[in-house]
């Protein structure tokens, strides 16, 4: 830990940031990047943001177009990258805290507002009918990847294949989830810009609740809606996700009829993804992990 603190700091200061040593905190709740946070002379509250691997240093060249896009058009606050180098991406704390942080020392997770929070779901619900109904032709020029509906669906047919010969996985669960990779009933019609890696501790929230910010938009695209909704049922259960999309509707957020039954299947298929970031990573931990997950029961 001291040795990944002095490293931080060093990378810091390399970038003109001096921020005070006893001031760091590292989160290691994400896959990609390691974060910190540190303050300044000025106290001036930092996140920064260490790439894991190569491949994502290389995409956070698109992620800073793709901020420039929605710092505009979101009610909720999202990073301003002052810091952005190959090793280094750092940018002034939005408001609020991250709805849940995870410390490695402890390996203890900490929620930062009252779980059970009305204003929670409603400021996020707005924010996501704003994110969603944003128009798809000018998030393409932005820099968004497009995928419509169907193409969604044969990337996932094409990652279970991958997966199923990589791994062992129940037969019970493939015919799960090919029976919904066909039946279009589930899926939406519509495709629009998502966050991508939408989950609590990706969104800022005040003490009461209130969404004031969503960081870590690596993973934005146009694409399928439910994906940012999915990781709402996740931690929160189906009673919340009902009365997320509730707000979500209100607020002008596009629905479909089976939307929260589309919103399980993408959370039990969380094994897939994690499969195929394993596989990419090439990591015996990770390999482990998915291996894991895929034969866990009940997902």
């Amino acid at each position: 830990m001291l040795h990944d603190t002095d490293r931080i700091l060093k990378l810091a200061r390399e970038a003109g940031l001096e921020l005070a040593p006893g001031s760091l905190r590292l989160n290691e709740m994400g896959l990609d990047f390691q974060v910190a946070f540190g303050r300044d002379g000025d106290a001036v509250e930092w996140v920064l943001r260490m790439p894991r691997r190569t491949d994502v240093a290389c995409a956070a060249v698109k992620e800073a177009k793709i901020l420039d896009y929605f710092r505009s058009r979101l009610p909720v606050a999202v990073p301003d990258w002052k810091v952005f180098s190959d090793d280094l991406i750092a940018y002034p704390s939005l408001p609020g805290n991250p709805g849940l942080t995870f410390d490695a020392s402890t390996y203890e997770t900490t929620w930062h507002f009252d779980q059970n929070s009305p204003v929670y779901v409603e400021t996020l619900g707005a924010a996501l009918a704003q994110l969603h109904g944003l128009d798809t032709d000018d998030a393409i020029s932005a820099g968004l990847s497009n995928l419509s509906i169907d193409a969604v669906r044969e990337n996932w047919t094409r990652d279970l294949e991958t997966v199923e010969k990589s791994f062992e996985v129940p037969a019970a669960r493939l015919a799960l989830w090919r029976a919904w990779l066909a039946d279009l009933s589930f899926w939406p019609t519509h495709a629009a810009s998502v966050h991508g890696d939408l989950y609590v501790g990706h969104v800022m929230v005040k003490s009461d609740g209130t969404v004031c910010g969503i960081i870590d938009w690596s993973e934005a695209h146009i694409g399928d809606p439910g994906i940012d909704l999915a990781g709402h049922l996740k931690v929160f259960g189906e009673a919340s996700l009902r009365d997320l999309l509730g707000h979500y509707e209100a607020a002008g957020g596009q629905t479909w009829p089976r939307i929260v039954e589309h919103c399980k299947m993408l959370q039990s298929a969380e094994g897939i993804r994690y499969a195929m970031f394993a596989l990419k990573t090439g990591s015996a931990e990770h390999l482990e992990g998915a291996q894991g997950l895929l034969s866990a029961p009940g997902i």
